[in-house]
């Protein structure tokens, strides 16, 4: 059994909470939340017996594994590191961090300790994603030079923290299909951008909040040897067609995903000869928020998890990378591989993770 005391009670955390109480693995026993009765109002909703107000209190006060960070982006890294340096690992939602050098000082920390940490998106756990993987690999649908993805909404109601410096579309949306064309591609070497704020003041809560993060945006990865991808996505989209959302095409046929990455409703396959196959439909048991439960089963059974933090560290500097291209009006170099999860096309390389510092 892992224990785990989860950190941040917000909206976030409830469906966390409810997967985690059905995991075999799992015992939540402490919770976490400077915002006075949060944490108290959620261990009533779930029957877990502790909490507080301040982090550091849980982690002296409180005997657990796996820290479970669902705190607001901005603060990832500072509450990841109490932890990590504690003797936790950790389980973080996205992003690792907000700089490159917070992400390599976590992986570092958590090497150091003899702990682990581990990121969302889960994206690369989903059985659809598995499906595309098989399909790439065997060559069905020969190599694949070209992709696109896209997903965006309205943007949050709730959490004036969203569209603060250090939140925005890109960690929050974008990262997702980061991960998934990453993966099933091969790392980004570079990456060209465009970022803006197209709604600069938003209702939040109730309260105006001036926007200071992107809510808009538009990128393309060059994954070597001619293989390029385009992810466009925002706070900005009203209704619009959502059937499909990641498609590849390769030079004997292509796929969809059909639905979202992050809640995948099926993967469609077509073939030079006209011919289509449906390979799954569902989401066949996956869901967004099964990361931590997924970990807490790792730890206690030994098994390694299907992803890796070198493989969000390298979406992580892709992500900054995008926003130094947005600024520049260049093409930026991403220096970070992952071996922790090998793509389906392409050959990741282990990672240094030691690119230029300047990227925060």
């Amino acid at each position: 059994m892992t224990r785990i005391g989860l950190a941040g009670c917000g909206s976030v955390s409830g469906p966390y909470l409810a997967d985690l109480r059905s995991c075999r693995c799992a015992s939540v026993v402490a919770l976490c939340d400077p915002v006075a009765g949060r944490a108290e109002a959620r261990a009533r909703e779930f029957g877990i017996a502790s909490w507080f107000t301040c982090l550091r209190d849980m982690l002296d006060g409180a005997e657990f594994d796996l820290l479970v960070n669902t705190t607001p982006m901005q603060e990832h890294y500072a509450v990841s590191l109490a932890a990590l340096q504690a003797g936790k690992h950790v389980w973080s939602e996205k992003p690792l961090a907000g700089s490159l050098a917070e992400g390599r000082d976590l992986i570092n920390t958590a090497r150091d300790r003899g702990v682990r940490i581990w990121c969302a998106p889960t994206v690369v756990a989903s059985p659809a994603y598995a499906r595309i993987e098989g399909v790439l690999r065997s060559g069905q649908i020969g190599t694949v030079y070209a992709a696109r993805a896209w997903y965006g909404h309205g943007g949050p109601g709730w959490g004036p923290w969203f569209y603060a410096r250090g939140g925005g579309a890109m960690f929050d949306l974008a990262v997702y299909n980061m991960t998934t064309l990453t993966g099933l591609l091969g790392p980004a070497l570079s990456v060209t951008a465009m970022t803006g704020t197209a709604i600069p003041e938003r209702t939040v809560d109730g309260l105006r909040v001036c926007a200071q993060a992107e809510d808009n945006l538009a990128l393309i990865m060059d994954h070597g040897s001619s293989v390029f991808s385009v992810v466009q996505s925002g706070f900005v989209y009203g209704p619009h067609w959502e059937e499909r959302t990641i498609e590849l095409v390769g030079t004997r046929g292509g796929l969809s995903m059909l639905g979202w990455d992050w809640l995948p409703n099926g993967v469609e396959v077509w073939r030079e000869d006209g011919s289509r196959e449906m390979l799954c439909s569902g989401a066949e048991g996956y869901s967004w928020e099964q990361g931590a439960s997924h970990v807490a089963t790792s730890l206690a059974t030994g098994a390694e998890p299907v992803f890796a933090v070198e493989h969000a560290f390298h979406v992580l500097e892709v992500m900054l990378a995008a926003h130094e291209s947005a600024a520049t009006g260049h093409a930026v170099t991403v220096g970070s591989r992952f071996a922790g999860t090998e793509p389906a096309q392409g050959e990741a390389q282990p990672s240094p993770l030691d690119p230029d510092d300047h990227r925060r």
